[in-house]
C-alpha cells in the first residue's frame, strides 16, 4: 500500500516537472539545474545519513530518482527508507 502511495507521488512530482518544462523558455537549462540540483541533494543526503541515523545507499535507483526527480524524489527516497 505505501509503495502505491510513493510511486503515484513520484508520477505526480514527474508530471509537474514535465508542464514546468514545456512552459519555460529554456526548458534544457531548467532541466540540467533541476539534475543538478538532485545529485547535490543526494550528496548532502549520503553524507548526513549517518547523523540522521539512516542507511542511505548511492546506488543505480537512488541516483535515476535524483535525476529524473530532482531534490523532490531524493526527499521522497528518503521518506520511504524512514517509512518503511
Amino acid at each position: 500500500m505505501l509503495d502505491t502511495i510513493f510511486l503515484l507521488f513520484g508520477v505526480v512530482l514527474l508530471l509537474n516537472f514535465i508542464k514546468v518544462l514545456i512552459k519555460s523558455r529554456s526548458p534544457l537549462k531548467k532541466a540540467a539545474f533541476s539534475m543538478m540540483a538532485g545529485v547535490g541533494t543526494l550528496a548532502a543526503a549520503s553524507l548526513l545519513a549517518g547523523l540522521l541515523e539512516l542507511q542511505l545507499s548511492v546506488n543505480t535507483y537512488t541516483v535515476f530518482v535524483a535525476l529524473v526527480l530532482g531534490t523532490p524524489g531524493v526527499i521522497l527516497v528518503l521518506l520511504k527508507m524512514f517509512f518503511i
